[in-house]
């Protein structure tokens, strides 16, 4: 796979392999806040060769697309060489590992998000936002990521993502890669429909109370014949407008609920937010899920566009 690239990084020594892996799957998908990496190899290694490794890179021909913490590594020695798998998710992982403050914040951005409340790893960058018009109400147990969510949806009624290795994004980016195909230059092509989330009724107390006054259906579940709902809270995120709360859950709720997706050989350089065109069935739609796999078969590219309440 000399088009791949795995460094593991010590605190004395980075660890490069390319001719000895043996399989590789990388993901990213648009309602995830971090890329995901497997990967297994072979080295002529001692077994604590790796036990420091704090950091783990993948490299596509030429270039960073995972970095990230070490999630799980595992050595066995076997006919003279060390086997190891390495699990990693992206340094991005870490904003929803980490939680604000609970209390009412005025004035918040965010770059103020990003650089007041935690010194996150300096590989994690975002798209620059100096937009103080809205307040953050962070209730018991919000992550940075719930928080960064909340004020996308306020600012921009998006939801973030992931571009790249580690970049945070509020909005889809004006410069991007286009990439079209057709039925003699892909492996294969389909759809598929992921109902397993969707909710018909959001229902959400009042100051009183009363469920009686905020309620939100979504009419593609009802006209689907899906009954599920939900009695929330008052969310004091959204007191400006309290329906935007039931809003913004719903359209959630039914993230990648139809997709299109084509496969095809050797690594595609995309990213998410990249978009993809096919023949007559699509086009120039936004890439909202990318998986790179390989193996003794040889390197595939998956690639998926969502149609839900984000990416209509």
């Amino acid at each position: 796979m000399s088009d791949f690239a795995l460094k593991l990084d010590t605190p004395n020594v980075i660890h490069v392999y390319q001719n000895r892996i043996a399989s590789f799957s990388l993901k990213q998908e648009i309602y995830t806040p971090y890329t995901q990496l497997s990967v297994v190899g072979y080295a002529s290694i001692s077994l604590d060769t790796l036990k420091d490794v704090f950091r783990v890179r993948m490299e596509l021909n030429g270039q960073e697309v995972h970095c990230g913490t070490v999630e799980q590594l595992r050595m066995t020695r076997e006919n003279g060489a060390v086997r190891f798998h390495v699990v990693s998710r992206g340094m991005t992982a870490m904003l929803l590992q980490n939680q604000l403050a609970p209390k009412l914040y005025t004035g918040m951005s965010l770059d103020r998000l990003m650089t007041e409340f935690h010194t996150l790893p300096s590989q994690i960058t975002w798209e620059r936002s100096t937009d103080t018009s809205n307040y953050l109400f962070v209730k018991e147990g919000c992550s940075m990521w719930d928080g960064i969510a909340n004020l996308t949806y306020k600012l921009h009624q998006r939801y973030p993502f992931i571009r790249g290795a580690n970049e945070v994004r509020m909005n889809l980016p004006t410069q991007y890669t286009s990439f079209h195909f057709s039925e003699s230059t892909v492996v294969g092509v389909g759809i598929g429909l992921d109902h397993s989330r969707m909710i018909r009724d959001f229902y959400m107390a009042d100051t009183d109370g009363s469920y009686d006054n905020f309620h939100e259906t979504d009419s593609k579940a009802q006209s689907l014949g899906i009954v599920r709902s939900r009695y929330l809270p008052l969310d004091r995120q959204y007191l400006y407008d309290p329906q935007q709360a039931l809003t913004f859950r719903r359209k959630f709720a039914a993230r990648g609920r139809q997709y299109f997706f084509v496969n095809a050989n050797g690594i595609l350089s995309a990213s998410l937010g990249d978009r993809i065109s096919y023949e007559n069935d699509i086009s120039n739609a936004v890439i909202t899920g990318v998986q790179i796999t390989g193996g003794k078969n040889g390197i595939r590219t998956h690639l998926e566009a969502y149609e839900d309440e984000f990416y209509p």
